[in-house]
């Protein structure tokens, strides 16, 4: 399993069109081979700071994932967008996960 944590934080002036944009990326994300978990969140302390959560089977899926075509073009079109909105603070890492232990 691929664990994948994201954050990047917009100005106030350009929240509300990041806002959307990550929204439309998680939608059309979740529905790709491989993805489990595709979620967005806003930091309540911070508005306009967003963090990604990512979990996919495999770094094969997620690698699937990057080499779509439109997927590689939406990326590289939202990371310049996001770029002319001022953020400069986008990061991405991913882990490779081992066994899944259920806490709760």
């Amino acid at each position: 399993m691929i664990l994948s944590h994201g954050t990047l934080t917009a100005p106030a002036a350009h929240a509300d069109a990041i806002r959307q944009m990550l929204g439309q990326i998680a939608q059309a994300t979740r529905q790709e081979t491989g993805c489990q978990l595709y979620l967005v969140s806003e930091n309540l302390e911070t508005p306009g700071h967003f963090i990604i959560t990512e979990q996919w089977a495999s770094m094969e899926d997620m690698g699937a994932h990057l080499a779509l075509p439109a997927v590689g073009e939406a990326v590289g079109e939202a990371v310049a967008a996001v770029h002319g909105m001022g953020v400069t603070d986008l990061t991405i890492t991913a882990w490779e996960a081992g066994t899944q232990t259920q806490v709760m």
